[in-house]
């Protein structure tokens, strides 16, 4: 009777330790590198004025060639572009370039931090966790844009909210892999609003 009880319990041990790797390899399996959206906003703070802010959460995950570049001492580069885009039912859509905002992620081997460094404000912040200087590097408080022109008062244009992430070296061979595979360089899903 001792050995039947025994045996069960190593079977639930058993049972229970299959469970979790199949959650672990699942976890993994679902954690994608990319870049995506968390959240996105657009608000107008003077429609006479045609003057909007823009907030968000990126979320970088980087794939591991561009974790380990990191690493090694290559800087990552991050474009955060919003663009007022004039829809054309005849050929293809004007885009205008409206705000940009620039970020620099580098590792510090000697001190074990990631020096983030925005290069529209000149702003450095250093972290000791790469999730967290990713976190920062994603966060989008408030964006002011410049005015509108009046003309997007007439109706067809959208704001377009997208973000790149690349080293700021790709020898050549790898430039031309980058074109074709999402390891060497990143870039989100575009994030659009239609302005009234």
């Amino acid at each position: 009777m001792r050995k039947i009880n025994r045996n069960k319990r190593t079977h639930f041990l058993w049972g229970h330790l299959a469970l979790m790797l199949v959650i672990v390899w699942c976890a993994s399996a679902w954690a994608k590198e990319g870049i995506f959206f968390k959240r996105s906003s657009l608000h107008s703070i003077d429609s006479a004025n045609n003057v909007y802010l823009v907030s968000g959460q990126i979320d970088y995950q980087l794939s591991p060639y561009l974790e380990q570049a990191l690493l090694n001492g290559i800087v990552l580069n991050a474009k955060i572009q919003i663009v007022l885009v004039k829809s054309n039912a005849w050929w293809w859509n004007q885009a205008e370039n409206i705000s940009t905002i620039d970020y620099q992620l580098k590792y510090h081997a000697l001190s074990r931090h990631f020096l983030l460094t925005r290069s529209d404000t000149n702003e450095n912040w250093n972290f000791r966790s790469l999730p967290t200087a990713l976190r920062k590097m994603g966060s989008v408080v408030n964006h002011r844009l410049p005015a509108l022109p009046d003309s997007t008062k007439s109706g067809g244009y959208t704001i377009a909210l997208s973000s790149t992430l690349s080293p700021a070296t790709l020898r050549l061979p790898l430039k031309i892999q980058s074109i074709f595979s999402s390891q060497y360089s990143m870039s989100s899903e575009v994030i659009t609003w239609p302005l009234p």
